[in-house]
Formats: C-alpha cells, sequence, structure tokens
C-alpha cells in the first residue's frame, strides 16, 4: 500500500524551497564575482550565437513565403485561348539575361486598351520608349561599373522606380520596358489581362525536399551541440563553489539545484543575447539572395510556434545537460571527486545511434527516395541519428587514440605534456570538437549529394559557345544572315555560324488535319527541320563528308525519333502556315538523303534536336513562315566583357532574344547552393572555434598553479605553447577525419536512394579541412597571450 501523500503546506513550502535554491543558483550566476560574471557572460555568449542561428532558421519559411508571394504577386494571368485583344489586355514577353555574375530579368509590355493591367510595384504602365527600373538597377546604371549595361537599353529613358511589393528582394535588377511593336502572341510573346496568378502552389520534388532535409540537419545539428557545450562552460570552477555550499549545510540535491539555476540564468542571458544578434543580422541578410529569392528585413520574421520552441528547449537543454554532467560528480564538503579512476568508456550504446540511422536510411537506400511526410521524417531521423553518433564515437576515439599515442617514443616534450593532458582529462577536448565533426560530416554529405545530383554534361563537357536565339516569328529567316553578321561584328567574337530551324508535317497527314473538327485532331507529330551549311551541320550530326545540297535523317542514340522516309512530301511550317492563312509550301525529301546519328547531348552547343538536316542548297530557308533562328558564336577569351557586347547586340535585333552560354559567367543553382552551404558550414566551423577558444582559455585559468610551477622549474614558453597547439590538434585531426569518413558513407547512402553515382567534391572538403585546420591555429595563437600571462612564478603565492 502506498503511503499516506505529503500534506499540501509540505508540497508548498518544498515548492517554495525549489525555487528560492534556483534563484540562489540565479543570483550566483550575476553575483558570483569577477570569475562568476565570466563565465556567465562566456555562457550568454555562447548560447546567444546558437539561439540567434535559431532563429535566422526559424525566420527562413516566412523569409521564402513573402519571397515567392512577391514574385506570384507579378506573374502574368493569361487570356483564354482563342480571346482577342480588348481595352483591358495587356501584350507582354518576358526577358531573362544577366549582367556579369548578376540575373537581369525585366518584362517587355504594349498595352492593348486604356485599362491594361498594372504589375505591382507601379502606379502606371510605362510607355513606348520608357522604362521602370528597381532601385538595384538604378543605382547600376547611374554607376560607372554600368556604363556598359547602358547599351542593353538604347533610347530608353528612365520614368518610373519600382516598388518594394513588385521586387523579390532588394537587390534584385529587374525592369519593365515599354513596347508599341510587340508581334501577336504566340513563341514568348503572351496576352494577359492581370497580374497575380497564384496558381497551383509550389511542391518541391523529392529530390529538393531530400537536400533541403539534410542542409537543415547539416547546419543545425552542430549548432544544437555547439549550445550544449556553450552551458558547461566553467564547469570544473562550478563545482568547486558547490563544494563550499556543501560545507555549510547544503545536502546534494540542493547543490544540484543551485547549479541547475545557475545554468537557468545562463541561459536565459543566452536567449537575450541571441535574440540581439538576430535583430543585428536582418539587415545585412537584405543584400543576400539564392536561386533568384532574397529576403526584406521585414520578411525576417520567426514562426512563433518555433520561437516558443526555442525559447523552451535552450533552458531545458541547459538544465538537462548541467544535471547530466553532475551525474558522476562528488561535491563534497571538502572537494570535488570526479569519477575516478576514470571510468572505461562503453562502445556498445555509441554504436547503436549511427547503427539506428543506417537501418532506418536502408529501406530508401535500397527502394528508391520516397515520397510524403512519413519518408521525410524517416530520413530527417536517419540522418540525425547518424550525425549524433559521430559526436558520440568521438570521445572513445579519441580515449583509445591518446591511450596508444603515450606508448610511443614520437615526440618531445611538448607532444607529451599535450599528450599526458588529453590522458587526464579528454572529455573537455572531445566535447568541443564533436560540434566540428558533426558539422563537417553534414557538410561533406550535402556536398556529394549536390555534386551527384547534377548531370554529367554539366560537370563533364561544359561547352565554350554561346548561341543567341531568335524566338520563331520574331526574326524573318530572311534577315538570318543580317543577324549574324552583326553579331558576327561584334566586339570579341571570333567566330559566327547560323542555322533556322522549323517544323514540317507529311502533306497527307497536314492535308487529312484540314477535314477533321478542330477537337478530334489530336497531336500533330511535326518532324524538326534545321537548314545550316555543312560547318554547322557537322557540329550537330555525324554527317562525315557534306557539300551543298545534301539532306541527312539524323536520329537521337535512343532511336525514338520520328523521321520521314526518303521522297515524303512535307508541308513545311503548317502551324505558322494556318497562322497567318495562306497554304504551306511543300518540300519533298530527296532519295538520296543519308541517315546519321546525332552527337551526344552533352557535345551539342545547341538545343537543336534530331530530325531532318539540309543545308541551304538544299532547301530554302524562306519557305518556313515562322522560323527560329540561332547564331552559334565563338568568343574571345581574351576579350573583357565579351558576352556583354553579345547581350547588347542582341537586345536590339529583336525583342526577346536569348543569349544562352555555359560560360557567361553566372552559376547553375546546384554550384550556388553548394558554395553557400559550404560557407555556411564554414561559419558553423568559426562559431565552433569560438567555443574551442573559451575552453581553451578556461583549462589555462584552471592549471595557473601548474603553469606556474613549470615556470619555476624553468619550462620554456614554446613548449607550453607546442603543447598547446597539439591539445587542439590532435582532437580536431580524429575528428576531421572521422567526419569526412562519416560524410562520404552517409553521402554514398542518399545517392543510392536518388541512383546516382558518388563523386565527391573534394575541393569543398579541403576547404572546410582548411578551415578546421585555421581554427586550430586561431584558438592556439588567441590562447597564447593568456598563457604567458599565467606562467609567473608569483602565481605559486596564496593566503
Amino acid at each position: 500500500m502506498p503511503g499516506p501523500s505529503r500534506p499540501a503546506p509540505a508540497r508548498g513550502r518544498a515548492a517554495r524551497r525549489w525555487w528560492a535554491e534556483l534563484a540562489m543558483g540565479a543570483r550566483f550566476a550575476v553575483t558570483g564575482g569577477r570569475e562568476g560574471r565570466l563565465r556567465t557572460a562566456l555562457t550568454a555568449l555562447g548560447v546567444g550565437l546558437g539561439v540567434a542561428v535559431l532563429l535566422l532558421a526559424a525566420a527562413v519559411p516566412n523569409a521564402l513565403n513573402a519571397a515567392t508571394q512577391r514574385q506570384s504577386a507579378r506573374s502574368v494571368v493569361p487570356v483564354a485561348e482563342g480571346t482577342g485583344p480588348s481595352d483591358r489586355s495587356l501584350l507582354t514577353v518576358s526577358s531573362y539575361s544577366a549582367y556579369r555574375e548578376l540575373p537581369l530579368n525585366g518584362r517587355i509590355l504594349a498595352a492593348e486598351g486604356p485599362h491594361a493591367p498594372v504589375p505591382p510595384g507601379l502606379s502606371r504602365l510605362p510607355g513606348p520608349g520608357e522604362l521602370a527600373v528597381s532601385p538595384a538597377l538604378a543605382d547600376l546604371l547611374s554607376s560607372p561599373e554600368g556604363a556598359l549595361l547602358k547599351g542593353r537599353f538604347p533610347h530608353l529613358r528612365i520614368t518610373a522606380t519600382i516598388g518594394d511589393e513588385g521586387l523579390t528582394h532588394p537587390g534584385e535588377l529587374f525592369f519593365y520596358q515599354g513596347s508599341d511593336g510587340l508581334p501577336r502572341p504566340g513563341n514568348g510573346v503572351e496576352r494577359i489581362t492581370a497580374f497575380g496568378d497564384h496558381g497551383t502552389p509550389f511542391r518541391a520534388t523529392p529530390l529538393a525536399v531530400l537536400i533541403i532535409l539534410v542542409s537543415c540537419v547539416a547546419v543545425l545539428t552542430p549548432v544544437a551541440v555547439f549550445i550544449a557545450t556553450a552551458v558547461r562552460f566553467g564547469g570544473e570552477r562550478r563545482d568547486r563553489r558547490l563544494a563550499a555550499l556543501r560545507l555549510v549545510g547544503a545536502d546534494r540535491a540542493t547543490t544540484r539545484r543551485i547549479a541547475a539555476g545557475e545554468a537557468l540564468a545562463g541561459a536565459l542571458f543566452g536567449l537575450l543575447t541571441g535574440a540581439a544578434l538576430f535583430l543585428a543580422v536582418r539587415v545585412p541578410l537584405a543584400g543576400l539572395s539564392l536561386f533568384g529569392l532574397g529576403v526584406f528585413p521585414t520578411d525576417v520574421v520567426p514562426d512563433p510556434a518555433l520561437v516558443c520552441g526555442i525559447a523552451s528547449a535552450v533552458p531545458l537543454c541547459s538544465v538537462g545537460v548541467t544535471l547530466f554532467t553532475l551525474r558522476r560528480v562528488a561535491v563534497e564538503p571538502l572537494g570535488v571527486t570526479r569519477t575516478a579512476p576514470p571510468v572505461h568508456r562503453r562502445l556498445g550504446w555509441r554504436v547503436l545511434l549511427p547503427a539506428a540511422g543506417v537501418a532506418l536510411l536502408l529501406p530508401q537506400t535500397i527502394g528508391g527516395l520516397g515520397a510524403g511526410d512519413a519518408a521525410n521524417a524517416q530520413v530527417l531521423l536517419g540522418m540525425l541519428l547518424l550525425l549524433l553518433g559521430v559526436a558520440a564515437l568521438l570521445p572513445w576515439l579519441l580515449d583509445a587514440l591518446v591511450a596508444r599515442l603515450g606508448r610511443t617514443g614520437f615526440g618531445g616534450q611538448s607532444w607529451h605534456l599535450a599528450v599526458r593532458r588529453l590522458q587526464l582529462s579528454s572529455t573537455t577536448a572531445s566535447r568541443s570538437v564533436s560540434g566540428i565533426t558533426v558539422a563537417v560530416a553534414g557538410a561533406v554529405a550535402v556536398q556529394v549529394l549536390l555534386t551527384g545530383a547534377q548531370s554529367f554534361a554539366e560537370l563533364s563537357h561544359p561547352h565554350a559557345w554561346t548561341e543567341v536565339d531568335a524566338h520563331a516569328g520574331t526574326v524573318p529567316a530572311a534577315r538570318a544572315p543580317q543577324m549574324t553578321a552583326r553579331l558576327r561584328a561584334t566586339p570579341g567574337v571570333r567566330e559566327a555560324q547560323a542555322l533556322v530551324s522549323g517544323y514540317a508535317d507529311s502533306v497527307r497527314h497536314h492535308r487529312a488535319l484540314a477535314h477533321t473538327a478542330p477537337e478530334d485532331r489530336g497531336n500533330p507529330e511535326p518532324y524538326p527541320v534545321t537548314v545550316a551549311d555543312c560547318g554547322t551541320l557537322r557540329r550537330l550530326a555525324h554527317i562525315g563528308a557534306c557539300s551543298g545540297g545534301d539532306v541527312f535523317l539524323v536520329t537521337g542514340h535512343e532511336g525514338s525519333t520520328p523521321l520521314p522516309a526518303p521522297g515524303t512530301r512535307l508541308a513545311l511550317d503548317p502551324v505558322g502556315s494556318r497562322d497567318d492563312d495562306r497554304a504551306p509550301a511543300v518540300w519533298s525529301v530527296p532519295r538520296n538523303a543519308r541517315q546519321t546519328t546525332a552527337v551526344p547531348r552533352e557535345r551539342m552547343p545547341t538545343f537543336t534536336g534530331p530530325g531532318v538536316f539540309a543545308t541551304p542548297e538544299a532547301l530554302d530557308a524562306t519557305l518556313l513562315r515562322r522560323p527560329g533562328i540561332a547564331v552559334l558564336l565563338r568568343l574571345d577569351p581574351q576579350t573583357p566583357d565579351a558576352i556583354e557586347h553579345v547581350r547588347n547586340t542582341a537586345s536590339r535585333i529583336a525583342v526577346g532574344t536569348d543569349v544562352v552560354t555555359s560560360h557567361d559567367g553566372t552559376e547553375d543553382a546546384v554550384t550556388v547552393y553548394r558554395r553557400g552551404l559550404t560557407a555556411g558550414a564554414a561559419a558553423v566551423l568559426l562559431l565552433i572555434g569560438c567555443g574551442l577558444l573559451i575552453s581553451a582559455l578556461e583549462q589555462l585559468r584552471d592549471r595557473a598553479r601548474l603553469l606556474s610551477a613549470l615556470e619555476a622549474l624553468g619550462t620554456p614558453r614554446a613548449v607550453l605553447g607546442r603543447s598547446v597547439l597539439w591539445q587542439t590538434a590532435v582532437p580536431v585531426t580524429l575528428g576531421l577525419a572521422l567526419a569526412v569518413g562519416c560524410g562520404l558513407s552517409l553521402g554514398a547512402l542518399l545517392l543510392h536512394m536518388i541512383d546516382r553515382p558518388l563523386r565527391p567534391d573534394w575541393w569543398g572538403i579541403l576547404t572546410l579541412s582548411g578551415t578546421a585546420a585555421a581554427v586550430i591555429l586561431g584558438v592556439t595563437a588567441l590562447s597564447l597571450p593568456l598563457l604567458w600571462r599565467l606562467m609567473r612564478p608569483d602565481g605559486l603565492r596564496t593566503e
């Protein structure tokens, strides 16, 4: 039978006593002398740095939502198919370009009536010859750096500035250009009635979800480890103060509650520090953008639910970690006794963590990447267990390593001093380095995933061609030589080759469609037609010998491209002919047309695919009513801004002319994301380096009398300085080796989910390793002044 419950007054007195003891610990945190205040300040700084990162992560959803809402607000609402012009319609075509390394986007507008829609951020539509620009674009055009960009907008005057509601981020280069010469809708030109097509909400692909989940775990897990480390700063000095409390009559439970109150106060100060740091970095974040999305300072608002979770989790974590560290500390009235002899660290439960993570990832590794919340949670938990398992394995491996290093004859006095110190107290070193290990392991895994996610063509066969494309119908085929000549005369262009492309259908099929109701026609299967000289065709297909008048039937490597047989009569550009109410031109495929294959896609300098390839002598390109014209350019790498001169020329040729190049100064999104992740991981390493420095300074202060004794015995300062270097370098080197191995293994598992080969990003791994090495040297250099100050014989005095 259970005993009688404690009376309510007794429970109330116990609760008041507990609160009083927690309050006493909080007072010790702020009134415990210089050392107590220093420990509290260090804890608050460490926790504050981690909280600031967590708050920034909590603000990402709102910031991205705001950016996507702004982007949706300026998207267009096209009219119903077959609808003609009205007093509320507007013709528009998008313009996607770049200026040096910055994306430059905009829209060309032509109102068809007095009530045409106005895009967000403007009070009226720009008229012909007028330009509305974003503030960042206005500043660039007015600066010396934008002098070349002015040639992209000839004879246009800036009449308005786009407001914030029409931009995705403050630094966006965006414009609206007024025009009165847009062609009729089709091939990029749209007739719209409104802006703000929210349409179907964006849904990320499983691969994108996987990359986001892996990145979040890789960045936030070391931050959590760092916070857990920060609340333990100055633990040895705190334990000696608790021994003094035991001497005046406090029991063990009381000392634990006082220690919890002191940790709670440090965590609360850390929350305030983190909030202040978060508010301080909101404005600088306005200058950053990724994938064309950025943030305004007002958009960086943490989610309230996540803020509540952070505000409650950080104090609970601090109290829990403090009580966990006291479990093996005997705080007695005459001193503090830590567990001695050192207990051999158990390997079993440490191996279970990564094993459980692998077990969670294996089903999707074998069966393929899954979709849905359950699959995402499985990947998230599996990665989390793997990374935490790395942090748990590090102390055991460090103990095993230093035990063997102590038995070797390698090294001098500084080496033996460092190894002996690690043998006596490896817990602090492994605890500080565990954050670096988790950060590097997660970053390596994400880099391996991103590198493997890129196609082989993107990594192995980037071509050196630049392509200028005129949309179908914007430039007639008769003007292709003139367009090529203008581009060839552009500064920095070495070579220019043109090709004209269109579509054709068999005459028999075209006539059958003419007698069929539109709703019963289905989808036609036109044949792609390309007209170019022999030199250009050789770059697109394996044609061998070629002369004027030759025709080739080019198939793809997969062999699925439909091609007409030799002798087939083709209706050229039937869709374009139907649009202008004229009968299509008829052309017959020569009987001597040769069959061949296209070059591999990664080697093709243009997007033209398989089809009918003809020389100009065999097929007059002017028979194509709405052709697409592409000019392949080879630029001079020694000419500065050659690509910018090409873009300026292309903008004057026709509306909506695109410039496509693999070497235009812009980078693919995966590369930018990978480099951004490397920078984020390096920042986390620097953050953890602050914790390493604080731990190193704390250990030096705790060993002040020992250092004074070594100085009195004549130990050279250089020996002790090198010993501090070794004490930091040994655990960090072991942690990096463990992190790289775990990161590569985790990345291989993730790549197997998406069926991609393993191609490690060694440059990114080297960058992270170099950052970690810089952290080691920085911690050593910054701890030397305190080491020199403590190495004084007068430090042996006592009162």
